[in-house]
């Protein structure tokens, strides 16, 4: 280690105050030996022999900071500016700015004036708030459900707002967000780290969030907020698209809803007991019936529908489409009964009892309105929360368990199978390509293997010769 001046350790300087004297130690800095680290008795620090100017400082508490070190002309004194914390910053981003205040020195401007003019950016966050006032809307082609899960991506995972531990904890065992950047300052290695992060917990999820945020920032570059678009995700980045082709049978489908919908045959309504001495959640179960009668999605077209979108005496349910106005499909018998005797039950005091904020919803939250155990007022006034009751009816029923989701693939496989004509099944999910459809097909190749197999197996019968009289012939 080579020594140069004495630095003054007592305490860390702030971004204009002069840097006296210090003793200069260098080292190839990584986030693995700033990790190692320790805190002292005393402030200490270490310089990077890669960026000349870089140095982490690692106060008496154990913090660690990234400051920009450097002496201007004709001075004594080094001059210190703070870039960083390293919970924020990595090496490599501490570096990427480190070289902007270098260059910046280089061209006469101070980099207390670079602090001034990122001052006045917008960070990653307000582009998504503005995005989001000016742009995401129906006007502008985007589907409400779009909006939904767009909005729901971002606040988990940018704005790190979650009620999900398993999500908490990887976000606390990577302290790393976008939220307050400014938006010059994002790196293509920054989008990946955020992708990383995401995947642990959900690989298509990571996906989905950074293909929003490409729409986000081309948006800001329309409008002259960024400069460039730091994403720049190859091929081999992105979580592979791993598609679930796991269904129930139809002899399982039946033990379901066997076991979630129970109605007294005496009065045809429902049989509350039952479902008190099993211990099942009423509306739980009334949801898993519906997504097993009628293949529509989890939340957007389940848990959510309210009573306005229900035609009974034409059996059909209608969703909002902001590209070809409102569509309505079909319901089957048993999934208009399901609905009939729902709506039967709202002067019933009970968990489908029709009350102020809910009365609209077909699956009501009986928890609305309540405040949890730790003090968290229920703001859903639908049913929200089927994980307990989805695991609990797969044990009953003695079914793996596989994602609620797959209620949806599995009527409409059943439905391929059934009906054998892949565009009712296209119309039936209500999917705009019929690629999107052609999964349900592949999930029941097995069956047409199985088949071929059944058919060529088969004996091939001979044909039998007619032997016709010969009129020449004289009879013996």
């Amino acid at each position: 280690m080579e020594k140069d001046k004495k630095e003054d350790n007592s305490s860390l300087a702030t971004a204009s105050s002069p840097v006296r004297t210090h003793v200069e130690r260098r080292v190839k800095l990584n986030d693995t030996f700033i990790k190692s680290l320790r805190r002292s008795n005393k402030l200490y620090s270490y310089g990077d022999s890669e960026m000349v100017g870089l140095r982490m400082y690692v106060e008496k508490t154990g913090t660690k900071t990234f400051y920009y070190t450097y002496r201007p002309k004709n001075e004594k004194n080094f001059i210190r500016y703070r870039i960083g914390s390293f919970n924020i910053l990595n090496v490599k981003q501490a570096r990427d700015k480190a070289k902007k205040y270098a260059a910046a020195i280089v061209e006469g401007k101070e980099p207390a004036q670079i602090k001034r003019e990122l001052k006045g950016e917008l960070t990653v966050q307000e582009l998504i708030e503005k995005f989001y006032k000016e742009r995401f809307k129906a006007n502008f082609g985007y589907k409400s459900k779009t909006i939904l899960v767009v909005k729901t991506c971002f606040k988990v995972w940018v704005f790190k707002k979650t009620v999900s531990r398993a999500v908490m904890k990887v976000q606390e065992e990577n302290p790393y967000s976008l939220q307050h950047k400014k938006l010059s300052t994002i790196t293509a290695e920054e989008i990946k780290t955020l992708h990383s992060i995401i995947r642990i917990k959900a690989p298509m999820v990571a996906n989905k969030v950074i293909k929003f945020l490409n729409v986000v920032f081309v948006y800001g570059i329309e409008v002259g907020e960024l400069g460039k678009n730091p994403i720049k995700m190859k091929d081999k980045d992105w979580s592979p698209d791993r598609e679930d082709n796991r269904v129930l049978t139809e002899g399982q489908r039946k033990t379901l809803l066997n076991i979630v919908w129970k109605i007294d045959k005496r009065t045809g309504r429902i049989n509350y007991n039952y479902y008190r001495e099993k211990g099942l959640n009423l509306v739980g179960c009334c949801i898993i019936a519906f997504w097993l009668w009628t293949g529509r999605r989890n939340v957007s077209e389940g848990n959510s529908i309210k009573w306005k979108q229900i035609s009974l005496p034409t059996k059909k349910i209608f969703f909002d489409d902001s590209k070809v106005g409102q569509k309505g499909y079909p319901l089957g018998p048993k999934a208009v009964k399901l609905l009939k005797v729902i709506e039967a039950e709202r002067l019933t005091p009970g968990p489908l009892f029709w009350k102020e904020g809910t009365s609209e919803y077909v699956f009501p939250s009986y928890k609305y309105g309540m405040k949890s155990s730790k003090g968290e007022k229920c703001t859903k006034p639908y049913f929200t929360y089927l994980r307990k009751t989805w695991a609990r009816v797969l044990k009953m029923a003695n079914i793996d368990y596989i994602p609620p989701k797959q209620c949806r693939h599995t009527f409409l496989t059943l439905l391929l199978d059934k009906s054998k004509n892949i565009m009712v099944v296209k119309e039936a999910a209500g999917h705009s390509n019929v690629k999107t459809t052609e999964r349900y097909a592949k999930i029941l190749d097995k069956e047409v293997v199985a088949g071929l197999d059944k058919m060529d197996e088969e004996e091939v019968k001979e044909s039998k010769v007619v032997e016709y009289p010969d009129k020449n012939k004289k009879a013996s």
